[in-house]
């Protein structure tokens, strides 16, 4: 019946303006890609014509930056267009870097990869989360890799888009506006993952920024796990209906105390303990779009959703994902 609800008020709310259809894509963040049949099955329903996935991290060992969690492509794609994502952590660009030499060893495993899978790309996206002291760095290296492969999309936080004389803007062809990861993971009441006093502190800026952006809505969850009112771990994927037919106590809408000692899914928990599960829910996706709506620059050209897995896509009809793809 909630998602009945959900999805009658959103048509009823976007029957009253005029709108479009954006295209729909997804991220898809597995080191193994092979998908289900309900993940086809929202592919198809979605008309979904691209998929940004994940190709490997870029972390530091021994000082040095190497690819993480490459990805093994156990299925073939087809029809469908692959966006290469790297993920490249901030630690990398916080040291002296040659960022020539970092470009061509990336460029080249994308090839690889590229070319054992039989893939002809259009784009590659680069995922940083740079800072004050990393940017003049990360910028180098995207402007070495345009001699590798000269459309390149990138990640933009919100405080990046409220600071931009500070953050600086890279030179891309287009930035992807990440719209969650809002706040600190805590103890606390807060959604780390969206919450709209927060998002409202930064949306106005929108207005002002010089480059073209899409924007990728969150459909992802996790548990936050807390102990001694300190956060110790996150449990990936766990929603509110996954605390049923197990030893929890509820204690407030979101947070839920272990009653005893137990195993889920490979995770301990401990008695006392508390998990507070953090999941956008599909009024609060409705009320991105809104929010959006009003304060954008340039009506974006993809709506994209993170990320496509069986357990986040059922949480939302199709319909309902199709307007909110409405703009």
């Amino acid at each position: 019946m909630k998602k009945l609800f959900a999805v009658l008020s959103v048509l009823i709310f976007f029957s009253c303006t005029k709108t479009e259809p954006i295209p729909v894509s997804f991220y898809y963040w597995r080191t193994a890609f092979q998908l289900t049949d309900i993940e086809k099955g929202y592919l198809n329903a979605l008309d979904v014509k691209k998929l940004y996935i994940r190709y490997f991290d870029v972390a530091l060992k021994n000082n040095e930056p190497i690819p993480v969690t490459s990805i093994v492509f156990n299925e073939k794609i087809e029809g469908i267009e692959i966006v290469p994502v790297i993920y490249i952590k901030n630690e990398v660009f916080l040291q002296e870097t040659d960022t020539q030499d970092l470009a061509q060893k990336i460029a080249k495993y994308i090839q690889q990869i590229n070319d054992k899978n039989g893939f002809v790309i259009n784009e590659i996206q680069f995922d940083c989360d740079w800072s004050l002291k990393s940017k003049d760095n990360y910028f180098q290296f995207i402007a070495d890799f345009k001699k590798w492969h000269p459309h390149l999309s990138g990640t933009i936080r919100l405080h990046q888009v409220k600071y931009p004389e500070k953050t600086g803007i890279p030179d891309v062809s287009k930035g992807v506006l990440m719209y969650y990861n809002m706040g600190v993971i805590s103890a606390g009441e807060n959604n780390s993952i969206y919450e709209r006093t927060i998002a409202q502190r930064y949306i106005k800026s929108l207005r002002n920024y010089s480059l073209p952006l899409d924007i990728a809505l969150p459909v992802f969850s996790w548990g936050v796990q807390i102990r001694e009112n300190n956060v110790v771990n996150l449990i990936g994927g766990m929603r509110l209906k996954d605390v049923q037919n197990h030893p929890f106590e509820k204690k407030s809408k979101h947070q839920f105390r272990v009653v005893e000692d137990f195993i889920y899914k490979g995770r301990y928990l401990a008695k006392n303990d508390i998990i507070k599960i953090e999941e956008p829910s599909a009024e609060q996706l409705k009320e991105m779009i809104v929010d959006l709506k009003k304060n954008v620059k340039n009506k974006p050209k993809e709506i994209i959703f993170y990320d496509l897995n069986e357990k986040n896509l059922t949480e939302y009809e199709k319909e309902f994902l199709k307007t909110v793809s409405r703009w």
